[in-house]
């Protein structure tokens, strides 16, 4: 379902002092609007993909979009793009070295012809997130854009965990962001990542194996660790449900304190959005 949400402040005119963070995959294309003013979210924008979607395909309609609507088509003062793939790899940062990004890389994935590597810092702890985006694909946002800045976006949701649910406390949080065919999922222990992992799944039993696997591996205990619930999941879903036969405190990710949110997205169920809103949280 295509959706936009825009608060009565925001002004078309004046978007060379906002912010715009984009997510896209082969799932849809998502942006947000910071103002940074007031550390306000003002325009959300969701286009969701309809049928099977290739790399080449996604390209397409990224061109599409991005040439088409009135938003994307304005200057901002700076832009987050994140792209949604399950080709990435934590490398903790005493071992990190930049000139070895591609054998980094390559300890769990291959790398295609087309394309190219990218890597952030994490924040919120001592590691470094190394990710592959088509290269094609990074030129056509680049040429709308000029100067962007690109993530992978499990580096929101780990920066997001450690923010949200680390800090101080000992106790052990589990995030599962659920994304097309594949699930993240992190475990935190106040500033510590204690795992970040990402599994295919192709239906709701697949799903709940996973986690419960996890659970299972780390010895969390079912009744006593969280699982948080961001991406792509209905409140009243079924997988829901029997999560929460396993795991007693299953809930859905809540907004990031550290901003404001328009009253308009009150109508959208937010935890589907965590990481798109969160990317700021990156930089």
């Amino acid at each position: 379902m295509d959706i936009v949400f825009i608060d009565e402040t925001f002004d078309l005119n004046q978007t060379k002092s906002y912010h715009i963070s984009i997510q896209a995959g082969l799932n849809g294309y998502s942006f947000s609007v910071l103002d940074p003013v007031r550390s306000k979210y003002i325009l959300l924008r969701h286009f969701a993909f309809r049928g099977t979607v290739t790399p080449s395909l996604l390209e397409d309609k990224i061109i599409e979009i991005q040439n088409n609507d009135e938003f994307l088509t304005r200057e901002y003062k700076s832009v987050l793009f994140s792209y949604q793939s399950p080709k990435y790899t934590l490398i903790p940062g005493p071992l990190f070295k930049k000139d070895n990004l591609k054998t980094y890389f390559e300890f769990n994935h291959y790398l295609d012809d087309l394309d190219e590597i990218h890597y952030n810092r994490l924040k919120g702890t001592d590691a470094y997130n190394i990710f592959a985006i088509p290269a094609e694909l990074s030129g056509i946002v680049q040429r709308s854009f000029g100067n962007v800045n690109f993530f992978n976006h499990t580096t929101p949701l780990v920066e997001n965990g450690l923010v949200n649910h680390g800090g101080r406390s000992s106790q052990k949080v589990a995030i599962a962001n659920i994304y097309g065919n594949y699930t993240d999922i992190a475990v935190i222990q106040g500033d510590k990542l204690l795992l970040c992992n990402t599994f295919p799944w192709k239906n709701e039993e697949d799903l709940v194996y996973f986690i419960l696997y996890i659970y299972e591996e780390l010895k969390l205990n079912g009744e006593e660790t969280p699982l948080v619930i961001s991406g792509e999941m209905l409140k009243n879903s079924t997988v829901y449900d029997m999560l929460r036969s396993y795991i007693r405190k299953t809930g859905f990710e809540r907004r990031n304190t550290r901003f404001n949110y328009s009253y308009t997205f009150n109508d959208v169920d937010i935890h589907w959005f965590t990481n798109l809103f969160n990317l700021r949280l990156c930089v």
